[in-house]
């Protein structure tokens, strides 16, 4: 009892805790009883009263669960999908066809979880090893699924046939976390059926390829989503396929390829950087997804692209500022936090994808040590980002598991925000755990996120090259020096200034540099942005002529009435030329 008392006075929920041991010995003396004498088993059980109530309510009635773990040998390793697909398979084999096995699927991926909640906890993996468990999980659930729901259908319609001869196949193609190998606790699963071709099925009662597919996609969808007394599987989202709401549930390879090639909109094909196949015939999806990969990528420094992301960007900020309450933060799409981060990748991968496919991953922390590797992310920007991205996981992490809930949105209740702060890995907080270091915490990771993605992404300029050679041919990256790349802090000019110029106007960027500026900077800044946007000419002006660069600096730098002016009208620069010739 001794041990009992310490794990549960250095537990993050002390309270918690004995309130589940109190239930447990009330419903399950003899597992308790067994659990107290074996110390790895106890600490595993205080983890699970601690963290997770929705776990700690399936423990009252499976205590099993937990005793078996230290037998099995499985904390400190990642499950492969493959090894989940041949436990899962054991466990539907029990259940007749005729059955469905919701409430079975749910209970598995419970058990799975509490698993993988242990080893996040208690440190035997890492966020990426703990991302990629979780994806391997619904990856089983969706493999094992599709291939119980065709047999079902064989049996009654036949095999499917296509019409040039052969077998018709199904892909399952994963999108947004699941497609990262980033998933939550309690993300949705995005997915994408497609069907190899148009046919129709070898039994006495035929139907067409598209109908067989179509309900095998509608039957997946309907059992992993049932809500049973183990909750819901997966709650899963179709809305990303081809046409959205309006298109088919599954649809035929030829009709995807033709949609991403003449129909998709720009996000659409952005958003299959994280598309990967997840489940069903992987020859066929690897085909569809080496189609649309070159449509992805773009070979050429085209900026529309990041802009058409920064502006879905605001739209998101502009939402969520509806939609919630002022005293409410969503971790996830508040300016600065995961959302931001992600699309600052996205944004870079689009940018640089054609030239460096050793970019293209869908996981964002691999992807953002890529860019990193490349030079198109500085160490430290690499560093503050990567930081950011696994603390804000962290803290997702535990606002879900705590209830099996789809939330991203920090408690309001201090007392709440207290437990969330004693929840989260030593690692992200240190020794001071509590709600006024958590806060802390999140406005330094926002703060650093929002500084390089406005440099990066709003300024529409990527890292450390220049658009095209100095000749004007062709759209090949250029690296400038890193002295250009990365100014000093110290240095009283902007940082986001001295790259832009040292990248369009190298010999502006010196001037204003020589000349010392310092009241006027941002002014100055914000002016050149919107000359670069709507006419670079001006700008080229200022380049080639040092005299009338010293004249934009000394009006930003001594008179802020006339740099408002300017920056207002900034054609209003012919006229300043005009008076310099």
């Amino acid at each position: 009892m001794q041990r009992l008392r310490v794990l549960l006075r250095s537990g993050a929920d002390p309270d918690s805790a004995l309130h589940y041991m109190v239930r447990l010995g009330e419903r399950q003396p003899a597992a308790l009883q067994r659990m107290v004498r074996a110390p790895a088993t106890l600490q595993f059980l205080v983890t699970v009263f601690s963290y997770s109530r929705f776990l700690s309510e399936e423990v009252l009635e499976h205590p099993e669960w937990v005793e078996s773990l230290p037998r099995a040998g499985d904390l400190h390793r990642v499950i492969p999908a493959e090894e989940y697909e041949r436990r899962l398979t054991a466990r539907l084999a029990r259940i007749p066809e005729e059955e469905s096995p919701a409430a079975e699927l749910g209970s598995f991926r419970r058990e799975q979880m509490l698993r993988i909640l242990i080893r996040d906890v208690l440190a035997y993996g890492a966020l990426s090893d703990i991302t990629e468990e979780l994806s391997n999980l619904a990856d089983a659930v969706v493999e094992v699924t599709q291939a119980r729901i065709r047999g079902i259908l064989e049996k009654r319609y036949g095999e499917p046939r296509c019409e040039e001869g052969g077998a018709a196949e199904l892909t399952v193609v994963a999108l947004g976390k699941l497609g990262g190998r980033e998933l939550n606790y309690s993300s949705d699963i995005d997915l994408m059926f497609v069907y190899s071709g148009n046919g129709e099925t070898s039994g006495r009662e035929t139907i067409t390829n598209k109908e067989f597919f179509k309900k095998t996609g509608i039957q997946l969808t309907e059992w992993l989503s049932s809500y049973t007394e183990h909750g819901a599987c997966y709650r899963v989202d179709l809305r990303l396929r081809p046409e959205g709401t309006l298109g088919e549930i599954c649809i035929s390879l030829e009709g995807a390829r033709n949609y991403y090639r003449d129909r998709a909109r720009d996000w659409e094909l952005q958003m299959m950087i994280k598309a990967r196949v997840c489940a069903g015939d992987r020859r066929l999806g690897r085909e569809l997804l080496e189609f649309i990969e070159p449509l992805t990528y773009t070979s050429t420094l085209d900026f529309s692209k990041v802009e058409s992301v920064s502006e879905a960007r605001v739209r998101i900020h502009e939402k969520l500022a509806k939609r919630r309450g002022k005293t409410e933060f969503d971790v996830k799409l508040a300016e600065g936090g995961i959302r931001d981060i992600e699309f600052l990748v996205q944004c870079l991968q689009r940018l640089h994808g054609g030239r460096e496919k050793w970019v293209r991953q869908g996981g964002t922390l691999l992807a953002l040590f890529r860019l990193w590797d490349k030079k198109l992310l500085s160490e430290i920007e690499y560093g503050r980002l990567a930081s950011a991205y696994r603390f804000f996981r962290n803290v997702e992490h535990r606002l879900q598991f705590l209830d099996d809930r789809q939330t991203h949105t920090l408690p309001e209740d201090t007392d709440e925000l207290e437990l969330l702060a004693r929840r989260l890995p030593p690692a992200q907080l240190g020794s001071e755990n509590t709600a006024a270091r958590l806060q802390n915490e999140v406005d330094r990771h926002l703060n650093a996120v929002k500084e390089i993605y406005e440099r990066v992404v709003h300024m529409q300029l990527p890292l450390h090259y220049t658009p095209e050679n100095n000749d004007g041919v062709g759209r090949q990256p250029q690296f400038i020096p890193e002295s250009q790349a990365m100014p000093d802090p110290n240095d009283p000019v902007s940082i986001n200034l001295v790259r832009m110029l040292a990248q369009r106007a190298p010999v502006l960027g010196e001037t204003l540099e020589r000349s010392r500026s310092l009241q006027g900077r941002r002014a100055f800044e914000a002016f050149v942005e919107q000359a670069l946007s709507r006419n670079p000419e001006w700008v080229e002006w200022m380049n080639e002529d040092r005299v009338l660069a010293g004249y934009a600096i000394d009006l930003f730098e001594h008179s802020p009435y006339l740099a408002e002016l300017l920056n207002r009208n900034p054609e209003l620069i012919k006229e300043l030329r005009g008076v310099r010739e």
